[in-house]
Parts: C-alpha cells; structure tokens; sequence
C-alpha cells in the first residue's frame, strides 16, 4: 500500500507565519517579510487550506492564533531555525578566533543569552570574551582599545545620534506584593552613576515621595532577586516582566520613567568577527524589542 504523499511546507509560509504571531498585525508581519498585506493574507489562505485546519483568529483589529495555530507555530519556528543554521553555517563566512565583548552590569542578564545563542549557531569556533562593566568603564575601554564591541548607555553627547535600542523603564515588583504599598517606598537599585537609578530616584523627587534605598546589587539580577522576595520595587526594562514580576504603574501612584537607550561602540579595525557579532547584538536587541511591543503594547 502506497503511502499517502505529504506536502511541504514552504518557507516562506512558515515565515510568514511566525511573523503574525510575532506582530499580531498583518500589516506590521508584512513589514517585516517585506510583502504586502494582500500578499501575507494569500499565504496565510494557501497554509491554512494546506493544513486543513482554520491557523488565526481575525478581527478589525488584530489577528490570534487558534488553538491548532499555536500547535502549527512551534513546528514552524523551529523548521525555520534549522533552515536558517543550515544556510548559515554554509553561507556565511568560516570565522575563528576571539571577539572581547563589553556589556553593561544592568541590563546584560537580558541580552546575552539571545546574543550568544545567535552568535554561536553561525560563527561555533570563535571565542567570545564577555566583560560586565559599568558604562562609563565600557565607552573607556572600548575607546582605548582594550575591547572589540561595546554595549552600554547611550548618550548622543559622546556616542552621536545613532543608538541600537530603545526601551521603557518601567517599576516592576512582586506579584501579589506588598513592598509598593510601604512608606518610604522600598527601593532595589544598581549601583550610584546607572542611568536607571538616576531616572528612578528624579522622577520620585519630582512627585515627591518618600523612599529608601533597600538593596544595591551591581548586577541587574540582584534587583530581580530583591524584588522576587517582595523586599522591595526597581526600576527595570519591560523585558524583564514576567509571571513572578509584575508591572507597576500609575495605579499604585508611580511616576512614568520613560525609556533608555543602548548604544554598541565597536573599536576601530576590530575586523570581520566583531563585524558578525555587531550584526548579531543589533538583531538580538531588535528580537527584545519586538518581543516587549507584542507582549506590552
């Protein structure tokens, strides 16, 4: 008996598909595969009458996933992660050697993982050297030589106009806890000279409530450890909201903290790994980004 043939997924239909559930907008999804709209709800026609199931759930505003379309999307990302190893490991240049990567104390506990993960799937046999610093110690030893990228604090004075990301800073604490209802208001913060804890600290004088200083950590994970216990609330990127930290907001009477900035300094003739790390930090922080626009917007 002859096996029935199946069809194959093209990718570009599972692209497509991954960038709805990304955006949640067909507009925005055909931004990012470069195509039309009309074009993306063809091939969302042509998949979901190859699979035979109904993939989304559309109104006038939005577009979700079905329950069969959250099963497809798993299958779909990780068709396309294969692809896309498979063809950068053949395509894109063989690298080796070392890249020195400088990355902030604060927020580096977000970026790195997707930045080393992206990295180490095209370019496995260069080393990459990670140094944890603060801002001001980055921009000097980038400058000076001594690293090859820089990601730090932007600042248009010393660093331009150009700048890799952008966030909101938001308070964030326990959920279900009650250190944002004490008085002084508890607060876990990094280090004197981090542009979080400067924008936290002038936004509270300026509606002057009363707070105290709890807990300094030099790393951001020491914040999340402090506000995990409910212990205290911080000032961090939206990034790091989850199902145990909460944000909070004007509700609680907090003031808006407005968003940050990161820049990446690359050393003059760093040479083509740190070129291919550069382009891999660019899209990491864009992947945050988009991931923060579609789960807080």
């Amino acid at each position: 008996m002859l096996t029935p043939t199946l069809p194959n997924l093209d990718m570009d239909l599972a692209r497509t598909m991954v960038a709805i559930a990304d955006t949640g907008n067909f507009s925005r999804a055909a931004e990012r595969v470069h195509r039309s709209a009309s074009a993306i709800s063809l091939q969302v026609k042509k998949l979901e009458d190859m699979v035979g199931r109904d993939l989304f759930r559309r109104d006038a505003r939005s577009v979700a996933l079905t329950a069969d379309g959250e099963i497809f999307l798993g299958y779909a990302r990780r068709l396309l992660k294969l692809n896309d190893e498979a063809f950068s490991r053949f395509l894109s240049p063989c690298c080796e050697g070392s890249v020195r990567l400088g990355v902030p104390n604060d927020n580096g506990v977000v970026a790195m993982p997707e930045i080393l993960r992206r990295f180490a799937r095209t370019h496995p046999k260069v080393e990459v050297e990670v140094r944890l610093d603060r801002t001001e110690e980055l921009r000097r030893r980038c400058w000076s030589g001594e690293l090859d990228l820089a990601i730090y604090s932007h600042d248009e004075r010393l660093d331009g106009p150009d700048y890799i990301h952008s966030e909101p800073l938001v308070w964030v604490g326990a959920r279900g806890g009650l250190a944002v209802a004490e008085t002084p208001l508890p607060l876990a913060l990094a280090d004197a000279g981090c542009a979080w804890r400067g924008m936290a600290l002038a936004a509270l004088d300026v509606r002057d409530i009363d707070y105290r200083v709890a807990y300094t950590s030099e790393f951001c994970t020491g914040q999340l450890a402090a506000v995990a216990a409910d212990l205290a609330i911080a000032p961090l990127p939206i990034s790091v909201v989850s199902d145990d930290i909460v944000q909070l907001g004007a509700e609680r009477g907090l003031p808006p903290l407005g968003n940050y900035r990161m820049t990446l300094a690359r050393r003059d003739g760093a040479g083509p790994v740190a070129d291919a790390l550069a382009a891999h930090v660019t899209a990491s922080f864009c992947a945050i980004a988009e991931r923060g626009t579609r789960l807080f917007a």
